[in-house]
């Protein structure tokens, strides 16, 4: 009867870990992990590109641990079927040495991002050590490493193998490990030498991150925007002619009054000086040259 009951216990403690996993019907088909050291910013850049199993049910609910000292993620967002990517909502909650962001996707795939300020820097001696807390199954992991620029001596553990110079001048480097079970975590630790501050990214063309094409968040089409052009030309005619109209009567009024100024300048000009006789005091009429009362010859000068 002993050993029966031991049997069951030794059952139902197996049962545990597995009753949870169904509970939270969670799992990852395929991960990447992307680390960027001293990328755009002093720490490092995490970023993961998650797709969920075909097995978990959507809209889910994902909770993911990051390190306490990066407080919060810089992004959290879900891959829609036209494959732009749009922000999701994530709560945090701390958790001893983690922070547990969670967040609802309703389609499966993901990209979460957060910086790590956590670099050890004595002189020119970095030192970073990534983990993984094992939160969820995972089928496929792809870890991708990217040499931040004007280092030597670039050491990864585990070892990953010769860098592959890329197009945009950095150097990756990609390990495939396969299947990782929910609850084994890793480390990945990185060092290298490296003299001064700077960041890669400053020294790097402005360039998209991804192929700008149909897909690409912000491209709209000439069909999309045609309304928006057409009312902007019609406010730039109206405005336009607003301003012509009030300038061009404005002119035509000032004109007008120029032209009345001189009309009556030369209207002064020539009206006619009157004339009246130094010998009877007759006034002579227009074109006379000898007086009509007397007959004295006028003095017209």
């Amino acid at each position: 009867m002993k050993r029966f009951f031991a049997v069951v216990l030794i059952i139902f403690t197996l049962l545990i870990p597995v009753s949870v996993k169904a509970q939270n019907g969670v799992a990852f088909s395929k991960m990447v992990i992307n680390i960027w050291p001293e990328y755009d910013r002093p720490g490092v850049l995490i970023f993961y590109r998650i797709t969920l199993s075909s097995q978990t049910s959507l809209p889910a609910a994902v909770s993911i641990r990051i390190p306490r000292a990066a407080e919060k993620p810089f992004n959290v967002a879900m891959k829609d079927v036209d494959g732009r990517l749009d922000n999701l909502n994530s709560t945090t909650k701390t958790e001893g040495d983690w922070v547990k962001v969670t967040f609802t996707t309703p389609v499966p795939e993901v990209q979460f991002e957060y910086y790590d300020p956590t670099i050890l820097a004595n002189d020119s001696h970095h030192v970073y050590q990534y983990s993984w807390p094992g939160d969820y199954s995972i089928d496929s992991l792809v870890l991708n490493i990217q040499q931040p620029l004007d280092v030597v001596d670039f050491q990864i553990q585990p070892a990953m193998g010769s860098g592959q110079l890329s197009q945009d001048g950095f150097t990756y480097y990609e390990s495939v490990v396969g299947e990782v079970k929910a609850g084994v975590t890793f480390n990945i630790n990185l060092k290298y030498e490296k003299v001064g501050s700077d960041l890669s990214a400053p020294s790097q063309a402005v360039a998209p991150v991804e192929p700008i094409n149909t897909s690409t968040l912000g491209w709209q089409t000439l069909n999309e925007v045609l309304p928006y052009l057409l009312g902007g030309l019609g406010f730039f005619l109206i405005t336009t002619g607003v301003i012509w109209y009030w300038r061009s009567g404005k002119t035509i009024t000032m004109a007008f009054r120029k032209r009345y100024s001189l009309s009556r300048t030369k209207e002064a000009e020539v009206e006619p000086v009157v004339i009246f006789c130094h010998s009877c005091g007759r006034k002579a009429m227009p074109g006379d040259v000898f007086c009509r009362s007397c007959g004295s010859k006028l003095r017209l000068e």
